[in-house]
Protein backbone atom coordinates (compact mmCIF):
# COMPACT_ATOMS: atom_id res chain seq x y z
CA UNK A 1 0.00 0.00 0.00
CA UNK A 2 1.22 3.51 -0.76
CA UNK A 3 1.33 7.01 0.57
CA UNK A 4 -1.20 7.90 -2.14
CA UNK A 5 -4.92 7.99 -2.69
CA UNK A 6 -5.85 5.23 -0.28
CA UNK A 7 -3.55 6.56 2.45
CA UNK A 8 -5.12 9.99 2.22
CA UNK A 9 -8.57 8.42 2.23
CA UNK A 10 -7.76 6.44 5.35
CA UNK A 11 -6.42 9.54 7.09
CA UNK A 12 -9.58 11.44 6.18
CA UNK A 13 -11.67 8.53 7.38
CA UNK A 14 -9.97 8.61 10.76
CA UNK A 15 -10.58 12.32 11.10
CA UNK A 16 -14.27 11.75 10.36
CA UNK A 17 -14.20 8.98 12.92
CA UNK A 18 -13.12 11.45 15.58
CA UNK A 19 -9.53 10.24 15.57
CA UNK A 20 -6.44 12.16 14.52
CA UNK A 21 -4.01 12.07 11.64
CA UNK A 22 -0.95 12.07 13.81
CA UNK A 23 -1.12 9.85 17.06
CA UNK A 24 -1.06 6.17 17.90
CA UNK A 25 -3.26 3.13 17.65
CA UNK A 26 -4.21 2.82 21.28
CA UNK A 27 -2.32 1.15 24.11
CA UNK A 28 0.77 -0.91 23.47
CA UNK A 29 -0.59 -4.13 24.90
CA UNK A 30 2.40 -6.31 24.05
CA UNK A 31 4.86 -4.16 26.05
CA UNK A 32 5.96 -5.80 29.30
CA UNK A 33 8.52 -5.24 31.99
CA UNK A 34 11.67 -6.81 30.57
CA UNK A 35 15.26 -5.79 29.82
CA UNK A 36 14.93 -2.90 27.42
CA UNK A 37 16.79 -2.00 24.28
CA UNK A 38 17.95 1.59 24.24
CA UNK A 39 19.05 3.84 21.39
CA UNK A 40 20.35 7.39 21.20
CA UNK A 41 20.22 9.83 18.29
CA UNK A 42 23.83 10.07 17.11
CA UNK A 43 23.22 11.75 13.75
CA UNK A 44 25.23 14.89 14.43
CA UNK A 45 28.18 13.07 15.98
CA UNK A 46 28.25 10.42 13.22
CA UNK A 47 28.76 12.96 10.44
CA UNK A 48 26.07 11.37 8.26
CA UNK A 49 24.16 14.50 7.25
CA UNK A 50 21.66 13.72 4.49
CA UNK A 51 18.15 14.96 3.88
CA UNK A 52 15.55 13.30 1.67
CA UNK A 53 13.30 15.40 -0.52
CA UNK A 54 10.13 13.30 -0.26
CA UNK A 55 9.67 13.76 -3.98
CA UNK A 56 9.19 10.12 -4.81
CA UNK A 57 5.74 9.09 -5.97
CA UNK A 58 4.03 6.58 -3.70
CA UNK A 59 6.57 5.16 -1.26
CA UNK A 60 9.32 7.61 -2.12
CA UNK A 61 12.90 6.55 -2.68
CA UNK A 62 14.56 7.15 0.68
CA UNK A 63 17.02 4.30 1.00
CA UNK A 64 20.23 3.44 2.84
CA UNK A 65 22.81 0.83 1.80
CA UNK A 66 25.81 -0.34 3.84
CA UNK A 67 29.03 -1.79 2.40
CA UNK A 68 32.77 -1.73 3.07
CA UNK A 69 33.57 0.05 -0.18
CA UNK A 70 37.35 0.34 0.22
CA UNK A 71 37.84 -2.91 2.14
CA UNK A 72 39.34 -1.28 5.23
CA UNK A 73 36.94 -2.98 7.73
CA UNK A 74 35.03 0.29 8.32
CA UNK A 75 31.51 0.04 6.87
CA UNK A 76 30.54 2.87 4.52
CA UNK A 77 27.02 4.07 3.71
CA UNK A 78 25.23 5.08 0.51
CA UNK A 79 22.23 7.39 0.98
CA UNK A 80 19.51 7.77 -1.66
CA UNK A 81 16.44 10.00 -1.73
CA UNK A 82 17.81 13.54 -1.58
CA UNK A 83 19.37 15.75 -4.23
CA UNK A 84 21.35 12.74 -5.47
CA UNK A 85 22.91 9.47 -4.29
CA UNK A 86 25.66 10.27 -1.79
CA UNK A 87 28.41 7.95 -0.62
CA UNK A 88 29.64 8.47 2.94
CA UNK A 89 33.09 7.11 3.70
CA UNK A 90 33.56 5.74 7.19
CA UNK A 91 36.74 7.26 8.61
CA UNK A 92 37.31 5.23 11.76
CA UNK A 93 33.81 5.73 13.11
CA UNK A 94 32.86 9.07 11.60
CA UNK A 95 31.24 9.55 8.20
CA UNK A 96 32.40 12.04 5.57
CA UNK A 97 31.05 12.66 2.09
CA UNK A 98 33.11 10.86 -0.53
CA UNK A 99 33.82 11.72 -4.16
CA UNK A 100 34.51 8.06 -5.03
CA UNK A 101 31.07 7.80 -6.72
CA UNK A 102 30.57 9.88 -9.89
CA UNK A 103 27.40 12.02 -10.20
CA UNK A 104 24.37 10.28 -11.66
CA UNK A 105 21.71 11.84 -13.87
CA UNK A 106 18.06 10.99 -13.41
CA UNK A 107 16.01 10.17 -10.34
CA UNK A 108 17.59 7.20 -8.59
CA UNK A 109 14.99 4.92 -7.03
CA UNK A 110 17.14 2.28 -5.35
CA UNK A 111 20.54 0.63 -5.20
CA UNK A 112 22.39 -2.63 -4.52
CA UNK A 113 26.01 -3.47 -3.71
CA UNK A 114 27.13 -6.70 -5.44
CA UNK A 115 30.67 -8.00 -5.79
CA UNK A 116 30.35 -8.96 -9.46
CA UNK A 117 33.98 -9.94 -10.08
CA UNK A 118 34.38 -11.45 -6.59
CA UNK A 119 37.54 -9.49 -5.92
CA UNK A 120 36.57 -8.34 -2.43
CA UNK A 121 35.38 -4.90 -3.52
CA UNK A 122 31.57 -4.47 -3.79
CA UNK A 123 30.38 -3.04 -7.10
CA UNK A 124 27.27 -0.89 -7.31
CA UNK A 125 23.99 -0.80 -9.23
CA UNK A 126 21.77 2.29 -9.19
CA UNK A 127 18.22 1.87 -10.49
CA UNK A 128 16.32 4.90 -11.74
CA UNK A 129 12.62 5.58 -11.82
CA UNK A 130 12.54 5.45 -15.64
CA UNK A 131 14.11 1.97 -15.72
CA UNK A 132 17.68 2.91 -16.55
CA UNK A 133 20.45 1.03 -14.73
CA UNK A 134 23.71 2.76 -13.79
CA UNK A 135 26.44 0.23 -13.08
CA UNK A 136 29.78 0.96 -11.42
CA UNK A 137 32.82 -1.26 -11.05
CA UNK A 138 34.63 -0.79 -7.75
CA UNK A 139 38.32 -0.32 -8.46
CA UNK A 140 40.02 -0.47 -5.04
CA UNK A 141 37.45 1.87 -3.47
CA UNK A 142 36.74 4.15 -6.44
CA UNK A 143 33.73 3.58 -8.68
CA UNK A 144 34.05 3.54 -12.45
CA UNK A 145 31.13 3.47 -14.86
CA UNK A 146 30.72 0.16 -16.63
CA UNK A 147 28.13 -1.97 -18.36
CA UNK A 148 27.34 -5.29 -16.76
CA UNK A 149 24.70 -6.14 -19.38
CA UNK A 150 21.45 -5.52 -17.50
CA UNK A 151 20.13 -3.12 -20.10
CA UNK A 152 17.06 -1.00 -19.38
CA UNK A 153 14.23 -2.24 -17.17
CA UNK A 154 10.73 -0.92 -16.51
CA UNK A 155 10.41 -0.09 -12.79
CA UNK A 156 13.26 -1.81 -10.91
CA UNK A 157 12.99 -1.54 -7.14
CA UNK A 158 16.07 -3.49 -6.16
CA UNK A 159 18.30 -6.50 -6.67
CA UNK A 160 19.76 -9.33 -4.64
CA UNK A 161 22.52 -11.80 -5.42
CA UNK A 162 23.61 -15.42 -4.99
CA UNK A 163 25.24 -18.22 -6.98
CA UNK A 164 22.03 -19.95 -8.03
CA UNK A 165 23.58 -22.45 -10.46
CA UNK A 166 26.63 -23.42 -8.40
CA UNK A 167 29.23 -22.43 -11.00
CA UNK A 168 31.23 -20.26 -8.62
CA UNK A 169 30.16 -16.77 -9.64
CA UNK A 170 27.57 -14.28 -8.42
CA UNK A 171 24.21 -14.16 -10.19
CA UNK A 172 21.55 -11.47 -9.86
CA UNK A 173 17.81 -11.31 -9.25
CA UNK A 174 16.14 -7.98 -10.04
CA UNK A 175 12.66 -7.31 -8.69
CA UNK A 176 10.31 -4.70 -10.08
CA UNK A 177 7.22 -2.84 -8.94
CA UNK A 178 4.91 -0.51 -10.85
CA UNK A 179 4.38 3.20 -11.60
CA UNK A 180 1.80 4.70 -9.26
CA UNK A 181 1.56 7.71 -11.55
CA UNK A 182 -0.03 5.57 -14.26
CA UNK A 183 -2.03 2.85 -12.54
CA UNK A 184 -2.78 1.01 -9.31
CA UNK A 185 -2.09 -2.67 -8.47
CA UNK A 186 -4.82 -5.09 -9.45
CA UNK A 187 -5.49 -5.72 -5.77
CA UNK A 188 -5.81 -2.05 -4.88
CA UNK A 189 -9.60 -2.07 -5.03
CA UNK A 190 -9.91 -5.78 -4.29
CA UNK A 191 -8.88 -5.84 -0.67
CA UNK A 192 -10.31 -9.27 0.07
CA UNK A 193 -9.44 -11.01 -3.20
CA UNK A 194 -6.39 -13.05 -4.21
CA UNK A 195 -5.06 -11.65 -7.47
CA UNK A 196 -3.83 -14.30 -9.90
CA UNK A 197 -3.10 -11.94 -12.81
CA UNK A 198 -1.43 -8.82 -11.48
CA UNK A 199 -0.56 -5.73 -13.50
CA UNK A 200 2.91 -4.82 -12.20
CA UNK A 201 6.20 -5.68 -13.89
CA UNK A 202 8.14 -8.86 -14.30
CA UNK A 203 11.06 -9.89 -12.11
CA UNK A 204 14.22 -11.11 -13.83
CA UNK A 205 17.01 -13.55 -13.10
CA UNK A 206 20.45 -12.84 -14.57
CA UNK A 207 23.27 -15.35 -14.92
CA UNK A 208 26.82 -14.11 -14.46
CA UNK A 209 28.83 -15.16 -17.50
CA UNK A 210 32.42 -14.00 -17.25
CA UNK A 211 31.55 -10.84 -15.34
CA UNK A 212 28.60 -9.89 -17.56
CA UNK A 213 24.96 -10.60 -16.76
CA UNK A 214 22.71 -12.38 -19.23
CA UNK A 215 18.98 -12.47 -18.67
CA UNK A 216 17.64 -15.97 -18.09
CA UNK A 217 14.67 -16.33 -20.42
CA UNK A 218 12.43 -18.67 -18.49
CA UNK A 219 8.83 -18.82 -17.35
CA UNK A 220 10.06 -20.12 -13.98
CA UNK A 221 10.65 -16.53 -12.86
CA UNK A 222 7.38 -15.00 -13.95
CA UNK A 223 4.41 -12.96 -12.92
CA UNK A 224 3.86 -9.22 -13.27
CA UNK A 225 4.02 -8.25 -9.60
CA UNK A 226 4.41 -5.07 -7.59
CA UNK A 227 7.42 -6.49 -5.76
CA UNK A 228 9.00 -4.48 -2.95
CA UNK A 229 11.71 -6.74 -1.51
CA UNK A 230 13.40 -10.08 -2.15
CA UNK A 231 15.88 -12.45 -0.51
CA UNK A 232 18.20 -14.90 -2.30
CA UNK A 233 18.82 -17.62 0.32
CA UNK A 234 18.57 -21.36 0.90
CA UNK A 235 15.09 -21.66 2.40
CA UNK A 236 14.57 -25.39 1.79
CA UNK A 237 17.75 -26.77 3.37
CA UNK A 238 19.20 -28.40 0.25
CA UNK A 239 22.19 -26.06 -0.09
CA UNK A 240 20.78 -24.24 -3.12
CA UNK A 241 19.65 -20.58 -2.90
CA UNK A 242 15.94 -20.03 -3.34
CA UNK A 243 14.20 -16.66 -3.75
CA UNK A 244 11.53 -15.12 -1.52
CA UNK A 245 9.67 -12.09 -2.89
CA UNK A 246 7.39 -9.78 -0.90
CA UNK A 247 4.66 -8.45 -3.18
CA UNK A 248 2.43 -5.45 -2.64
CA UNK A 249 -1.33 -6.12 -2.77
CA UNK A 250 -0.71 -9.80 -3.44
CA UNK A 251 0.73 -13.05 -2.07
CA UNK A 252 4.40 -13.55 -1.33
CA UNK A 253 6.17 -15.68 -3.93
CA UNK A 254 8.74 -18.40 -3.30
CA UNK A 255 10.94 -19.56 -6.17
CA UNK A 256 12.35 -22.96 -5.19
CA UNK A 257 15.70 -23.80 -6.78
CA UNK A 258 15.47 -27.25 -8.40
CA UNK A 259 19.24 -27.53 -8.82
CA UNK A 260 19.16 -27.90 -12.61
CA UNK A 261 19.07 -24.19 -13.41
CA UNK A 262 15.29 -23.93 -13.08
CA UNK A 263 12.89 -22.89 -10.33
CA UNK A 264 9.50 -23.98 -9.09
CA UNK A 265 7.26 -20.99 -8.50
CA UNK A 266 5.03 -21.16 -5.41
CA UNK A 267 2.47 -18.63 -4.22
CA UNK A 268 2.64 -18.69 -0.43
CA UNK A 269 -0.93 -17.46 -0.02
CA UNK A 270 -2.59 -17.43 3.37
CA UNK A 271 -1.67 -14.48 5.54
CA UNK A 272 0.94 -13.34 3.00
CA UNK A 273 -1.90 -12.00 0.81
CA UNK A 274 -1.30 -8.51 2.15
CA UNK A 275 1.00 -5.60 1.40
CA UNK A 276 4.43 -7.21 1.74
CA UNK A 277 7.07 -4.56 2.33
CA UNK A 278 10.19 -6.35 3.60
CA UNK A 279 11.91 -9.69 3.11
CA UNK A 280 14.19 -10.29 6.08
CA UNK A 281 15.70 -13.79 6.26
CA UNK A 282 17.28 -14.97 9.51
CA UNK A 283 16.92 -17.70 12.10
CA UNK A 284 14.82 -15.90 14.70
CA UNK A 285 13.46 -19.03 16.41
CA UNK A 286 16.80 -20.66 17.23
CA UNK A 287 16.23 -23.95 15.42
CA UNK A 288 19.01 -23.41 12.86
CA UNK A 289 16.64 -22.82 9.94
CA UNK A 290 16.19 -19.42 8.24
CA UNK A 291 12.80 -17.83 8.82
CA UNK A 292 11.28 -14.92 6.86
CA UNK A 293 9.95 -11.73 8.44
CA UNK A 294 7.73 -9.56 6.23
CA UNK A 295 6.62 -6.17 7.50
CA UNK A 296 3.13 -5.12 6.57
CA UNK A 297 0.27 -2.80 7.52
CA UNK A 298 -1.73 -3.10 10.72
CA UNK A 299 -4.69 -1.00 11.76
CA UNK A 300 -6.24 -1.53 15.19
CA UNK A 301 -9.80 -2.09 16.26
CA UNK A 302 -10.93 1.52 16.20
CA UNK A 303 -14.17 0.87 18.03
CA UNK A 304 -12.43 1.47 21.36
CA UNK A 305 -11.04 4.78 20.13
CA UNK A 306 -14.24 6.58 19.16
CA UNK A 307 -17.75 7.07 20.46
CA UNK A 308 -20.28 4.41 19.50
CA UNK A 309 -22.45 6.73 17.37
CA UNK A 310 -19.56 7.63 15.08
CA UNK A 311 -18.42 4.03 14.91
CA UNK A 312 -21.87 2.79 13.93
CA UNK A 313 -22.15 5.46 11.23
CA UNK A 314 -18.80 4.58 9.65
CA UNK A 315 -18.73 0.89 10.53
CA UNK A 316 -19.14 -0.46 7.02
CA UNK A 317 -16.36 1.66 5.54
CA UNK A 318 -14.10 1.09 8.53
CA UNK A 319 -14.45 -2.66 8.32
CA UNK A 320 -13.78 -2.68 4.57
CA UNK A 321 -10.63 -0.55 4.61
CA UNK A 322 -9.20 -0.84 8.10
CA UNK A 323 -10.06 -4.47 8.79
CA UNK A 324 -9.49 -5.92 5.33
CA UNK A 325 -7.28 -8.99 5.00
CA UNK A 326 -4.53 -6.81 3.57
CA UNK A 327 -4.12 -4.65 6.67
CA UNK A 328 -3.79 -7.34 9.32
CA UNK A 329 -0.16 -6.82 10.18
CA UNK A 330 3.30 -8.33 9.83
CA UNK A 331 4.00 -11.95 8.99
CA UNK A 332 6.71 -14.13 10.50
CA UNK A 333 7.09 -17.21 8.33
CA UNK A 334 8.70 -19.89 10.47
CA UNK A 335 10.60 -22.44 8.42
CA UNK A 336 9.32 -26.00 8.75
CA UNK A 337 12.52 -27.46 7.28
CA UNK A 338 10.85 -29.06 4.28
CA UNK A 339 10.10 -25.98 2.21
CA UNK A 340 6.96 -25.20 4.17
CA UNK A 341 6.32 -22.09 6.27
CA UNK A 342 3.89 -21.29 9.06
CA UNK A 343 2.96 -17.72 9.91
CA UNK A 344 3.48 -17.36 13.66
CA UNK A 345 3.45 -13.58 13.96
CA UNK A 346 0.56 -13.66 16.43
CA UNK A 347 1.89 -16.13 18.97
CA UNK A 348 5.45 -14.77 18.69
CA UNK A 349 4.26 -11.20 19.28
CA UNK A 350 5.35 -9.35 16.14
CA UNK A 351 2.04 -8.90 14.29
CA UNK A 352 1.26 -5.33 15.34
CA UNK A 353 3.78 -2.84 14.01
CA UNK A 354 1.75 -0.06 12.40
CA UNK A 355 2.50 0.76 8.77
CA UNK A 356 5.77 -1.12 8.29
CA UNK A 357 8.52 -0.81 5.68
CA UNK A 358 12.16 -1.96 5.75
CA UNK A 359 13.18 -4.48 8.41
CA UNK A 360 16.26 -6.02 9.98
CA UNK A 361 16.92 -8.95 12.30
CA UNK A 362 19.99 -8.65 14.49
CA UNK A 363 21.09 -9.07 18.10
CA UNK A 364 20.90 -5.56 19.54
CA UNK A 365 21.56 -6.49 23.18
CA UNK A 366 24.24 -9.15 22.51
CA UNK A 367 22.40 -11.81 24.51
CA UNK A 368 22.63 -14.52 21.84
CA UNK A 369 19.36 -14.17 19.92
CA UNK A 370 18.08 -11.95 17.14
CA UNK A 371 15.77 -9.03 17.76
CA UNK A 372 13.59 -7.42 15.06
CA UNK A 373 13.17 -3.84 13.95
CA UNK A 374 11.27 -2.17 11.12
CA UNK A 375 10.58 1.39 10.06
CA UNK A 376 7.08 2.83 10.01
CA UNK A 377 5.31 5.76 8.40
CA UNK A 378 2.88 8.07 10.17
CA UNK A 379 0.13 8.51 7.58
CA UNK A 380 -2.46 7.79 10.23
CA UNK A 381 -2.39 8.07 14.00
CA UNK A 382 -5.22 7.68 16.49
CA UNK A 383 -4.13 8.80 19.93
CA UNK A 384 -1.99 11.95 20.00
CA UNK A 385 -0.93 11.39 23.62
CA UNK A 386 0.77 8.04 23.01
CA UNK A 387 2.24 7.72 19.47
CA UNK A 388 3.07 4.03 19.76
CA UNK A 389 3.07 3.02 16.11
CA UNK A 390 4.74 5.97 14.42
CA UNK A 391 8.42 5.37 15.19
CA UNK A 392 10.73 2.45 14.30
CA UNK A 393 9.20 -0.73 15.73
CA UNK A 394 11.59 -2.66 17.97
CA UNK A 395 10.79 -6.24 19.02
CA UNK A 396 13.13 -7.75 21.61
CA UNK A 397 13.56 -11.51 21.56
CA UNK A 398 12.69 -13.45 24.73
CA UNK A 399 14.72 -16.57 23.88
CA UNK A 400 17.73 -15.68 26.01
CA UNK A 401 15.43 -15.64 29.04
CA UNK A 402 13.99 -19.05 28.17
CA UNK A 403 10.72 -17.86 26.63
CA UNK A 404 9.40 -17.91 23.08
CA UNK A 405 8.49 -14.84 21.12
CA UNK A 406 9.22 -11.14 21.31
CA UNK A 407 8.34 -8.12 23.41
CA UNK A 408 7.64 -4.83 21.69
CA UNK A 409 9.86 -2.17 23.25
CA UNK A 410 7.89 0.99 23.89
CA UNK A 411 9.00 4.26 22.28
CA UNK A 412 9.21 6.00 25.64
CA UNK A 413 11.90 3.50 26.65
CA UNK A 414 13.81 2.68 23.49
CA UNK A 415 14.80 6.26 22.62
CA UNK A 416 13.49 6.20 19.05
CA UNK A 417 11.91 9.26 17.44
CA UNK A 418 8.79 9.61 15.35
CA UNK A 419 9.81 9.64 11.70
CA UNK A 420 8.21 8.83 8.37
CA UNK A 421 10.68 6.00 7.86
CA UNK A 422 11.37 3.94 4.73
CA UNK A 423 14.78 2.29 4.38
CA UNK A 424 16.78 0.88 7.30
CA UNK A 425 20.33 -0.43 7.62
CA UNK A 426 22.04 -2.10 10.57
CA UNK A 427 25.82 -1.96 10.99
CA UNK A 428 28.51 -1.46 13.58
CA UNK A 429 29.99 1.70 12.14
CA UNK A 430 32.16 2.63 15.17
CA UNK A 431 33.63 -0.80 16.03
CA UNK A 432 32.11 -0.84 19.52
CA UNK A 433 30.72 -4.38 19.18
CA UNK A 434 27.08 -3.22 19.01
CA UNK A 435 24.70 -2.90 16.08
CA UNK A 436 23.69 0.64 15.17
CA UNK A 437 20.86 1.81 12.92
CA UNK A 438 20.52 4.26 10.06
CA UNK A 439 16.91 5.17 9.24
CA UNK A 440 16.13 6.64 5.81
CA UNK A 441 13.32 9.17 6.28
CA UNK A 442 10.80 10.02 3.56
CA UNK A 443 11.04 13.82 3.60
CA UNK A 444 13.48 14.81 6.35
CA UNK A 445 17.09 14.20 7.47
CA UNK A 446 18.17 10.59 7.89
CA UNK A 447 18.64 9.47 11.50
CA UNK A 448 21.59 7.55 12.94
CA UNK A 449 20.93 5.67 16.17
CA UNK A 450 23.70 4.56 18.49
CA UNK A 451 23.05 1.34 20.40
CA UNK A 452 23.23 2.17 24.10
CA UNK A 453 22.07 -1.16 25.52
CA UNK A 454 24.49 -3.81 24.26
CA UNK A 455 26.62 -4.64 27.30
CA UNK A 456 27.45 -8.25 26.39
CA UNK A 457 30.23 -9.65 24.25
CA UNK A 458 29.87 -10.18 20.53
CA UNK A 459 31.61 -11.59 17.48
CA UNK A 460 31.56 -10.17 13.94
CA UNK A 461 32.69 -11.96 10.81
CA UNK A 462 32.60 -12.50 7.06
CA UNK A 463 33.28 -15.89 5.55
CA UNK A 464 35.16 -15.19 2.31
CA UNK A 465 36.28 -17.17 -0.70
CA UNK A 466 39.82 -17.50 -2.01
CA UNK A 467 39.57 -14.05 -3.64
CA UNK A 468 38.42 -12.26 -0.50
CA UNK A 469 34.81 -11.88 -1.63
CA UNK A 470 31.95 -12.56 0.76
CA UNK A 471 31.00 -16.20 0.26
CA UNK A 472 27.28 -15.88 -0.37
CA UNK A 473 25.61 -19.09 0.74
CA UNK A 474 28.24 -19.98 3.34
CA UNK A 475 26.76 -21.19 6.64
CA UNK A 476 28.50 -20.16 9.86
CA UNK A 477 27.62 -21.79 13.18
CA UNK A 478 28.78 -20.00 16.33
CA UNK A 479 28.65 -21.94 19.60
CA UNK A 480 29.13 -20.27 22.97
CA UNK A 481 28.23 -22.35 26.00
CA UNK A 482 24.84 -23.96 25.37
CA UNK A 483 23.86 -21.42 22.71
CA UNK A 484 24.28 -22.26 19.04
CA UNK A 485 23.63 -19.60 16.40
CA UNK A 486 23.41 -20.42 12.70
CA UNK A 487 24.04 -17.63 10.20
CA UNK A 488 23.57 -18.11 6.47
CA UNK A 489 25.42 -15.41 4.54
CA UNK A 490 23.28 -13.54 2.02
CA UNK A 491 23.38 -10.21 0.20
CA UNK A 492 21.34 -8.78 3.13
CA UNK A 493 19.06 -6.76 0.83
CA UNK A 494 15.67 -5.43 1.90
CA UNK A 495 13.18 -2.74 0.93
CA UNK A 496 15.25 0.29 -0.20
CA UNK A 497 17.98 -1.03 2.08
CA UNK A 498 21.02 -3.22 2.46
CA UNK A 499 22.56 -4.25 5.78
CA UNK A 500 26.28 -4.71 6.24
CA UNK A 501 27.62 -8.08 5.05
CA UNK A 502 29.65 -8.23 8.26
CA UNK A 503 27.58 -10.65 10.32
CA UNK A 504 27.04 -10.00 14.02
CA UNK A 505 26.24 -12.46 16.83
CA UNK A 506 25.94 -11.74 20.54
CA UNK A 507 27.80 -13.97 22.99
CA UNK A 508 26.45 -12.69 26.30
CA UNK A 509 29.02 -13.27 29.05
CA UNK A 510 31.05 -15.78 27.02
CA UNK A 511 34.57 -14.66 26.16
CA UNK A 512 35.26 -17.32 23.53
CA UNK A 513 33.28 -19.27 20.94
CA UNK A 514 33.63 -22.16 18.52
CA UNK A 515 33.09 -21.12 14.90
CA UNK A 516 32.24 -23.69 12.23
CA UNK A 517 32.09 -22.66 8.57
CA UNK A 518 30.64 -24.54 5.62
CA UNK A 519 31.47 -22.87 2.32
CA UNK A 520 29.17 -23.25 -0.71
CA UNK A 521 31.58 -25.73 -2.34
CA UNK A 522 31.26 -28.05 0.68
CA UNK A 523 34.57 -27.16 2.34
CA UNK A 524 34.28 -27.11 6.14
CA UNK A 525 36.54 -25.67 8.84
CA UNK A 526 36.11 -25.37 12.58
CA UNK A 527 37.91 -22.79 14.69
CA UNK A 528 38.11 -23.35 18.44
CA UNK A 529 38.47 -20.82 21.27
CA UNK A 530 37.88 -17.78 19.11
CA UNK A 531 38.10 -14.70 21.33
CA UNK A 532 35.05 -12.44 21.60
CA UNK A 533 34.88 -8.78 20.63
CA UNK A 534 36.67 -9.14 17.32
CA UNK A 535 35.83 -8.62 13.67
CA UNK A 536 37.05 -11.61 11.64
CA UNK A 537 37.62 -12.67 8.08
CA UNK A 538 36.99 -16.41 7.94
CA UNK A 539 39.01 -18.09 5.21
CA UNK A 540 39.64 -21.70 4.29
CA UNK A 541 43.23 -21.20 5.46
CA UNK A 542 42.34 -19.74 8.84
CA UNK A 543 41.03 -16.73 10.75
CA UNK A 544 42.19 -13.18 10.06
CA UNK A 545 41.44 -10.53 12.71
CA UNK A 546 40.55 -7.25 11.01
CA UNK A 547 39.54 -5.20 14.06
CA UNK A 548 38.85 -5.23 17.78
CA UNK A 549 35.25 -4.36 18.64
CA UNK A 550 34.75 -3.15 22.19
Amino acid sequence: MRRGTLAVAVAALLVLAGCSAGGAFGPNTSDRDAPRLQFENATAASGLQYEASGSGVGSGNSGVYAADVNNDSWTDVLAVGGAGPTLFENREGEFARSDALPPVEGKVKSAAFVDVERDGYPDLFLFTRDGAVHAFHNDDGTFERTDYGLGNLTYPLGATAADYDGDGDTDLFVYQSGPWRDRKPAGYFNLETTIDADNGNRNYLYENVGGEFRRVESDDIGGNHWSLAASFADLTGDGRPDIHVANDYNNDTLYVNRGDGTFEQRSLGGSTARNGMASEVADVTGDGRPDVFVSNIWFPDLQANMDQERYDRLKRLLEFVIHSSRTQGNTLLVNGGDGSFEDRADDLGVRHGGWGWAASATDFDNDGDRDLVHTTQHVVRVNRTDPVYTYPMVFQSNRASGEDGFVRVNKTRNGMEETDGRGLATLDYDHDGAQELVVAVYDAPFVVYDNAAADGNSLQFRAVDEHGATALGAVVTVTAGDTEQVVAQTANVDYLSQDSRVEHVGLGDHETATVHVRWPDGTERQFEDVSANQRLRLTKDGVVVTARTE
